[in-house]
């Protein structure tokens, strides 16, 4: 988490300094401008899948859920601690979505998207569009519970 957080912050400072220098251009002058670039966009593609088409996204959230409900089940098999988001009875994969977009994905991709403009903004706009549909998941499912 420290790593993804001292990634985003160079990149902030890229945009604001692009941003600053007036010209829109992103110029890659210097060695370490160019590494904080690859590096980010190495960054993005590991935190791609929540801006992917929804069919595709919703997959590898399936996926990715179950490794984690699997970590939590020997968790309690061996009587330790569940780790956040790992216990399959209590965790819900609409809400981990949305907090992981919240709070993870969606500040990088829309810094980003500010840094390539205009770019990244199909992406941007598929990130937004998938986290709707998982809280519009949530508000169905309550819907659906005090209808019984």
């Amino acid at each position: 988490m420290s790593k993804h957080m001292s990634l985003l912050a160079d990149l902030k400072t890229m945009v604001e300094t692009k941003k600053v220098a007036g010209s829109g251009i992103l110029t890659l002058e210097n060695y370490i401008d160019r590494m904080q670039i690859l590096q980010n966009m190495v960054h993005c593609a590991d935190l791609s899948n929540p801006a992917k088409p929804l069919d595709l996204y919703r997959q590898w959230t399936n996926r990715v859920m179950e490794e984690l409900f699997q970590q939590g089940d020997k968790e309690r098999e061996l009587g330790i601690e569940i780790s956040p988001i790992c216990d399959r009875n209590t965790a819900t994969i609409e809400k981990s979505q949305i907090s992981f977009i919240d709070y993870i994905v969606h500040p990088l991709w829309e810094t980003w998207s500010d840094l390539v403009y205009p770019d990244a903004q199909t992406i941007l706009e598929t990130l937004e569009d998938n986290r709707e549909w998982y809280y519009n998941q949530i508000n169905e499912n309550n819907n659906e519970e005090n209808d019984e």
